[in-house]
């Protein structure tokens, strides 16, 4: 299910495409589906999931949820008055930090735990470094489709509006 029109794992509008915030939560939820869809296929079909395809999801699914997040934001935010380029400098500004935020360090083996935590306590640290990753990838998607809305943005904001840029919700 490869739209031409995005990224093939992303779900991204080439560069330079001009974009509208509802296309770009159109191909997130393209996206976010699509890795879905074949995730539960292969293992409907008893394969093995691949680490890739676990990424892909994962990232998609982090992306999705930020933009529809966007999307809720500007329809009840200020009783539904609140305007797109202001949701969406708002979630920049909220998603921005994520990808600066610092990584676990690699996980040491731990040699005197019990052998359920040898196993489970490494497993656990390298989960948590591989979802800050996704996270801090998911953040660049997020970004650069949200860099795509800029013309759109700054020609409905008008001189006065807010820049978006509160850190607290």
């Amino acid at each position: 299910m490869n739209i031409p029109e995005q990224h093939p794992a992303t779900g991204a509008p080439p560069e330079g495409a001009p974009a509208s915030l509802e296309a770009i939560i159109e191909q997130a939820r393209s996206a976010r589906q699509h890795h879905t869809d074949d995730l539960f296929r292969r293992l409907g079909r008893g394969e093995r999931l691949t680490v890739g395809q676990i990424y892909d999801t994962l990232h998609a699914h982090t992306v999705c949820t930020w933009w529809l997040l966007v999307a809720r934001h500007i329809e009840y935010a200020d009783s539904g008055g609140l305007r797109p380029s202001q949701a969406v400098a708002r979630f920049i500004s909220w998603i921005a930090p994520y990808v600066t935020d610092p990584i676990p360090p690699e996980p040491a083996m731990l040699a005197t735990a019990s052998r359920a935590d040898v196993e489970r306590a490494p497993a656990l640290d390298h989960l948590e470094r591989s979802l800050a990753l996704i996270r801090q990838d998911a953040a660049r998607t997020f970004l650069a489709q949200a860099r795509t809305l800029t013309a759109f943005c700054s020609a409905e904001q008008s001189p006065g509006a807010s820049t978006g840029q509160e850190t607290t919700a």
